[in-house]
């Protein structure tokens, strides 16, 4: 897995830790009020259009509501393929110098931090010891939508702190990345 990184370290940066968030992990906090939501779009969609389709409505009210139709499939279903195929092709780092996050599933995307620039950690751990580790202060809107499948609404707020989403040894690499904090600020 370091190999996924080797472009993209600095001169003499050693990777400590590396590893991916675990696919199995499909739902986030968040989905306590998406699944709900998306049940209450995609159901009135499809009433919508049924209800449209066996009636003598016009044909525009037929095509008016086939958007809203697809974007509730997404909502119920496809959020997930589409997290799950996303969480396959992350990867994370933590080399004596960054944080790194690397997702490769269209194109190469990297959010990196600098351990001493870091200015807040926050964890997250599930009783089963996956979790998430947030470097930073996000802004509060993107990071709403973060690890839902909806990432795209909270590119409009900004651009995100580095974040290890699903992560099966959470606390150990908290730790890990808090010494080396301590470390580097005195």
């Amino acid at each position: 897995m370091e190999d996924v990184f080797k472009s993209d370290l600095l001169q003499g940066e050693k990777i400590l830790w590396s590893g991916q968030p675990d696919p199995k992990t499909l739902f986030s906090s968040a989905d306590t009020f998406m699944i709900p939501f998306s049940l209450l779009w995609g159901g009135f969609a499809f009433f919508w259009e049924a209800t449209v389709f066996f009636t003598p409505a016009p044909f525009f009210f037929k095509l008016f509501g086939i958007p809203f139709v697809l974007v509730g499939l997404y909502f119920i279903f496809g959020r997930f393929i589409y997290k799950k195929m996303r969480k396959e092709k992350t990867y994370y780092a933590v080399t004596d110098k960054r944080v790194i996050t690397l997702s490769n599933l269209f194109s190469k995307h990297i959010e990196a931090a600098f351990i001493n620039t870091i200015p807040t950690m926050n964890k997250s751990v599930r009783g089963n010891g996956v979790g998430k580790i947030v470097f930073g202060n996000p802004n509060m809107f993107a990071s709403w939508y973060g690890n839902t499948g909806l990432e795209f609404f909270g590119m409009y707020y900004g651009v995100n702190v580095p974040t290890f989403y699903d992560i099966t040894e959470a606390n150990r690499v908290y730790d890990m990345v808090n010494e080396l904090r301590n470390k580097a600020n005195q």
